[in-house]
């Protein structure tokens, strides 16, 4: 039978995009932040491995689901932690800006 490709974010509805046919084709997790990051996973990769490992096919699949959730989160917390490097030069060129401010103040004040 000839292998198919789908792309879908992974989770809840891994039964509707599977459907029956979810041992045939494979199925890639992505997750998209502001359109600049993508990260994908083989889930069907990731499932293969552990029924190879001697995991049941129920558990291998939630196990997957479970790890490609985690792994989705923490992309988001980072995401959210981190600062882009245009807005780190943005808010450089402001702090100097206000240090350049400070320096006049000063010298214009001790005269």
């Amino acid at each position: 039978m000839a292998a198919c490709k789908r792309v879908g974010y992974f989770g809840p509805q891994l039964g509707a995009l599977a459907g029956s046919h979810r041992f045939h084709c494979r199925l890639i997790s992505n997750r998209a932040f502001d359109g600049k990051l993508l990260f994908l996973v083989d889930t069907l990769a990731l499932v293969r491995k552990l029924e190879a490992k001697g995991v049941p096919t129920k558990q291998a699949e939630a196990i997957t689901a479970a790890i490609t959730e985690v792994l989705n989160d923490s992309l988001d917390n980072v995401a959210q932690t981190f600062v882009s490097k245009a807005d780190l030069q943005r808010l450089e060129m402001i702090q100097e800006s206000k240090l350049s401010k400070f320096k006049s103040e000063v010298q214009s004040s001790q005269v």
